[in-house]
């Protein structure tokens, strides 16, 4: 795997979380902080985060039973959002542009929503503001008994690579071991193998409150929102009837789609992505 990301360091607290600084950046910039997506890890924003770090200080962590963070006993949504607070607060330390996918853009957007002071603006990538609803056991309990088989490498490594994609790879690839580059199967195990299986327990099991939180959550944010997705057809979860209701409830508000992808675009397009954000940080920081 390329390291391409600052030394890992260890917030304190219950659960220990794994995060990655890369200090610096230009004076009037303000602090980015990258939020991962479920089964992924902070490792998934290598494209992303050195080129950003030219300009601004970049953060980013391994949400809670992922990566190098600790493993929990709590997998609600509102514990994620509590993370991500205390990163804000205790790692970070000012105003920041928050940018989550899928379950991160959640966390994003709800810790806006209850410290506004904390954020300055939010790119939600591919927010699924149905989330709570139990994952599709069919779907992933293929990778949950694979990470009981995580110590034979060979065998974990042939489980990932017949795992559906989540968007559609740029060549018309449509699992894991199809891929070459960025999401190419070996580097995916290596993002995999350090999930807990108790986070895939849980996500398979019944609905939770999430949803509530979620709706609660999208009238109190003040901050600009720019939400960056795919088509719907092809895996996105950021459908017409969401883009709707974040249109009709915060004031200023913007989405991109990007026509042939799912669910992921910063892994599969990180030049369109981050032309995408440019503007968006330029307004902001002019703001």
């Amino acid at each position: 795997m390329p390291k391409r990301l600052p030394r890992a360091r260890t917030l304190k607290g219950e659960p220990k979380l794994s995060y990655y600084d890369s200090g610096g950046g230009l004076p009037g910039e303000p602090p980015i902080l990258l939020i991962h997506a479920s089964l992924y890890r902070s490792e998934d924003w290598e494209n992303i985060f050195p080129r950003l770090a030219t300009r601004y200080r970049v953060v980013s962590y391994d949400q809670r039973g992922h990566g190098r963070s600790e493993r929990a006993s709590d997998y609600e949504l509102r514990a994620f959002v509590d993370d991500a607070l205390r990163i804000l607060r205790e790692v970070v330390k000012a105003p920041a542009v928050v940018i989550g996918h899928s379950l991160g853009a959640l966390a994003a957007l709800i810790a806006a929503a209850e410290a506004p002071d904390l954020v300055r603006a939010l790119v939600l990538e591919d927010p699924p503001l149905k989330y709570g609803v139990p994952w599709e056991r069919e779907r992933y309990q293929g990778l949950r008994d694979a990470l009981d088989l995580r110590e034979d490498p060979r065998a974990f490594l042939k489980a990932v690579e017949k795992r559906p994609l989540p968007s559609p790879g740029p060549h018309g690839e449509r699992t894991y071991g199809e891929m070459r580059g960025f999401y190419a199967a070996d580097r995916v195990a290596s993002y995999f193998k350090d999930i807990d299986p108790a986070f895939l327990d849980r996500r398979m099991s019944s609905a939770d409150g999430s949803a509530t939180l979620i709706a609660a959550s999208i009238p109190k944010l003040t901050a600009p929102v720019l939400v960056v997705t795919g088509e719907p057809r092809l895996g996105a979860a950021f459908d017409d009837n969401a883009e709707f209701t974040l249109k009709r409830q915060i004031k200023d508000f913007a989405v991109k789609r990007f026509p042939g992808h799912g669910h992921v675009v910063h892994g599969f397009r990180p030049e369109p992505f981050l032309e995408t954000l440019e503007p968006f940080l330029r307004r902001v920081r002019t703001s």
